[in-house]
């Protein structure tokens, strides 16, 4: 019996032996790939706009303010001029929620799409290099060099493929 559970314990651990790993740095992937660097520039563009729109806005209501709070208006301006505030500050509040949704949507939705290549491309080079499995770095303790496959799939990402 012993020697049944001796047997089974070396063939297991020779199974285990014979399995390949590599791994990736997604950290480095964020940091180093192009195609990781124009989503974000995307996302970064898309926040300038609405920005840029948001302080319109404000402005305009830092106008209506300065003429809201001028001595020189007629009641019935400074009333039509409170209105025209009100619809003003309705517009960006309702802009901003806009804003932030549609940014989160973009962000998720660019994020998944990068997660997916990655995905796509780790899944590849290991088939063809007959890995066992694709790991995050940081989940080894200690790690020859040779199996993070980083660089390849900052490559193949910014290679489009």
């Amino acid at each position: 019996m012993k020697k049944l559970i001796l047997a089974s314990l070396l063939f297991s651990g020779l199974s285990m032996a014979q399995q390949k790993f590599a791994c990736v740095d997604p950290n480095r992937i964020l940091s180093e790939s192009k195609s990781v660097s124009q989503a974000q520039e995307q996302l970064r563009k898309k926040v300038q706009d609405y920005q840029k729109q948001l302080d319109e806005k404000q402005k305009k209501l830092d106008e209506l303010k300065k003429q809201i709070e001028s001595k020189g208006i007629s009641q019935k301006a400074k009333e039509e001029k409170i209105k025209e505030y009100q619809k003003v500050e309705a517009e960006g509040l309702e802009l901003q929620q806009k804003a932030q949704k549609e940014i989160v949507e973009l962000k998720s939705k660019l994020e998944e799409d990068i997660l997916n290549k990655v995905r796509g491309v780790a899944e590849s080079i290991a088939k063809k290099n007959g890995y066992t499995g694709v790991l995050d770095c940081s989940a080894f303790v200690y790690k020859d060099p040779g199996i993070d496959i980083t660089d390849l799939i900052i490559k193949s990402l910014d290679q489009g493929k």
